[in-house]
């Protein structure tokens, strides 16, 4: 569990303990790879993801009260994205808490009024656009947005899309409906993620206000990537947890595998690996509680450390199970997938090492 040693530790654990167990009655590992090839097709896990709303407020958990959410904050958040992550979950909470994160920013703009209540109750799906030729005019007081916005996560599933676009005036961000949107859905690495080129025509778009337009995309692309890094934290621990019980039942040459020096050492490694990766996610956290302003730079460190892990972690599980890892029949690479998809689902590791480097200087 994430920040284990602060305030509400208690509650955090019996927060993801409680999707855990909802997640294993609803969606049970042993039926992962099932479910992963429902997901692959288009279809995402609609039971988990209706539970997750009715029974955990999952979407709601980093909004504040008077705003409708939990009042809760980006650990408990983060706590159940690495829940879900451990279980490849095919949920579309990444676009959904990105869209949130950034009308909770722009909680003044008129946005914010149409959509986030939609988006935290579940009667709507959002998503966020990093990339793209999005142009918006306004016609007659209401501004429309045409052009494609790529590879956005959780896109096939959006009725709102909070993307930046072009104006007259210079760029801006907007709340813009989807609904009549062009949907490309890209066969993806990892199974369970849904990536899709959205274009749209005209479509009607909510301006998100003046104020956010200069560091909208800072506090966005931090939180995707701690969000992410909580999600790479999940797949190495449970790849490093599914190796070593694994290891203690399958034996060769009369004993078990485990026991072997060139297992143990391997599975040492990997372990190194995760429990660097959970200092630096669990700073990370902080940041986004404690000191916002340090976000970019710990969420970047975090997301480089957990990507390393869960790579390692899962490469090294499929090893360790030997043939039948190698197998689609087995859940291993639904980890392994998961782990490379989002290691450059956003940017590659070098951008991120170059932010932390400019952050303390050594760049410019």
């Amino acid at each position: 569990m994430i920040l284990q040693d602060v305030e509400a530790a208690e509650l955090r654990s019996e927060l993801t303990e409680c999707v855990a167990q909802l997640a294993e009655r609803v969606a049970p590992r042993s039926d992962a790879v099932a479910r992963a090839d429902v997901a692959a097709e288009g279809a995402f896990d609609r039971e988990l993801w209706e539970r997750l709303i009715r029974e955990v407020g999952i979407l709601g958990l980093a909004v504040p009260e008077e705003q409708g959410g939990a009042g809760a904050t980006h650990a408990e958040l983060g706590a159940v994205v690495e829940v879900l992550g451990r279980r490849t979950a095919a949920v579309p909470l990444f676009g959904a808490a990105l869209a949130i994160e950034a009308l909770v920013t722009a909680l003044e703009s008129p946005a914010a009024g149409v959509w986030l209540p939609a988006l935290i109750d579940g009667s709507a799906h959002g998503a966020v656009a990093f990339a793209g030729d999005l142009r918006a005019v306004e016609v007659d007081g209401a501004w429309r947005v045409t052009g494609s916005a790529p590879a956005v996560v959780d896109g096939s599933v959006a009725d709102v899309l909070i993307a930046e676009a072009s104006t007259p005036a210079g760029a801006r961000w907007f709340g813009v409906d989807v609904a009549d949107a062009t949907r490309d859905r890209h066969e993806t690495l990892d199974l369970v993620r849904d990536i899709t080129t959205l274009t749209v025509d005209g479509a009607p778009a909510t301006d998100l206000g003046d104020a956010v337009t200069e560091g909208l995309r800072n506090r966005i692309e931090a939180v995707a990537d701690l969000l992410l890094a909580c999600e790479q934290l999940g797949v190495a621990e449970q790849s490093l947890e599914d190796a070593v019980e694994y290891a203690k039942v399958r034996e060769q040459f009369g004993r078990v595998i485990g026991s072997f020096q060139a297992v143990k050492h391997v599975l040492a490694d990997v372990a190194v690996e995760a429990d660097l990766a959970r200092s630096l996610v669990e700073h990370a956290v902080w940041a986004a509680v404690q000191s916002p302003r340090d976000l970019p730079e710990t969420s970047a460190m975090a997301l480089l450390a957990a990507s390393r892990a869960a790579v390692l972690a899962s490469s090294e599980n499929v090893q360790v199970h030997g043939g039948i890892g190698f197998s689609w029949e087995h859940s291993a690479h639904l980890l392994f997938r998961k782990a490379r998809s989002n290691e450059m689902i956003l940017h590659p590791p070098a951008d991120l090492a170059d932010r932390v480097l400019r952050a303390e200087g050594v760049l410019a």
